[in-house]
């Protein structure tokens, strides 16, 4: 007996070849008695659904996005806040019948997976400037939407108020009396976490925002510039280092700001360990607002950004231009999510003594 196609089960129920591929593909476009007798003659005959490989050569279309880490893969799930990103990224996807491919930016010079990796559309999501896949990703010249990456003018991009939320984060603490005030970023040294000049650039567009408003933050409020130090990657491991460097200092810091809520996390478990106290003798303040922050000894103050929203927002934005490629009057466009401080008990008041 011949193997059922698409074409021969519409035959034998009177309906076209899209009626059918739409029963399994698009069930919304149908209605519920239709799309049952079709799914139900399918499996009696024996017919498990359109042949995707063959779809997609036909329309050029997998009805797949791509998402681009700088970091390993492991990172994007582990990370909780690049996992979150990714939930929502995958929930838009998954509403508007998207699958994703999930791709990782060696920062060496190494062949990265997205030459090879099949895709619709592309999301850039926190790619250092330095990264070989940004020029790879261009060179594709697939749609694309920047997540957390520099300006661009042929592409549209989501950030947050990075910097904004970096001055608020100063603010806090100089409102608490601080005013010796150190700050932790990633990839100012690539190599090693130390204490780099105060003028240091990061190949990290997140972090050059960041440092560029806890330093604009810091001179409003007539603060010495802080001490800035750069950790390799964006994690709570780095967070020994960061306290030894900081004690060794001729005046340590009584407050510290952090890239993210998980070198802060790292770097109060750091200082309970030197036999010092948080916020009694250092304050500590993150960014993200991670689910794990308001669950520390102490909870810890951050400054939170809707990190799962952005993830969304762009899944969105790149399925419309998927959906509107041969809209030539479609211009990229630019979107800034807002983020707002959280206090908690990881900062408190100036109490003397430095």
């Amino acid at each position: 007996m011949a193997k059922p196609t698409l074409l021969t089960l519409a035959g034998q129920l009177g309906v076209s070849r899209t009626t059918v591929s739409n029963a399994f593909s698009h069930p919304d476009q149908l209605s519920p008695r239709l799309r049952d007798k079709i799914l139900n003659a399918a499996a009696q005959a024996g017919y498990g659904g359109p042949n995707l490989a063959a779809a997609s050569l036909r329309t050029g279309r997998t009805r797949t996005l791509g998402v681009l880490f700088t970091d390993s893969l492991s990172y994007a799930f582990s990370d909780p806040v690049s996992a979150l990103f990714l939930g929502g990224v995958a929930a838009a996807a998954e509403t508007d019948g998207y699958a994703l491919t999930i791709v990782s930016a060696p920062r060496s010079n190494a062949d990265s997976p997205l030459s090879q990796a099949v895709m619709d559309g592309l999301i850039i999501y926190s790619v250092d400037d330095n990264s070989p896949a940004l020029d790879l990703a261009r060179r594709r010249g697939i749609p694309r939407v920047l997540v957390d990456q520099a300006p661009d003018a042929a592409a549209t991009r989501v950030n947050v108020a990075d910097r904004k939320g970096a001055e608020l984060a100063i603010e806090h603490l100089v409102a608490l009396g601080h005013r010796a005030v150190a700050v932790v970023t990633v990839a100012a040294s690539p190599d090693t976490t130390s204490i780099v000049a105060a003028s240091a650039k990061s190949t990290n567009y997140v972090a050059r925002e960041r440092l560029t408003g806890w330093r604009r933050a810091c001179h409003a409020a007539g603060l010495p510039q802080p001490v800035v130090i750069s950790c390799p990657v964006n994690g709570r491991e780095q967070g020994r280092e960061v306290v030894r460097l900081l004690r060794d200092l001729p005046v340590p810091p009584t407050a510290i700001a952090c890239l993210s809520d998980e070198i802060a996390a790292g770097v109060i478990d750091q200082v309970q360990r030197a036999g010092l106290t948080v916020p009694g003798d250092v304050s500590v303040i993150g960014f993200d607002d991670a689910p794990q922050a308001a669950l520390g000894d102490p909870p810890l103050s951050t400054i939170q950004q809707p990190y799962r929203d952005k993830g969304a927002l762009a899944a969105r934005l790149l399925i419309e231009q998927l959906e509107a490629a041969f809209d030539s009057s479609r211009k990229p466009t630019h979107h800034v999510l807002p983020v707002h401080p959280v206090v908690r008990a990881s900062t408190g008041p100036y109490r003397g003594g430095n």
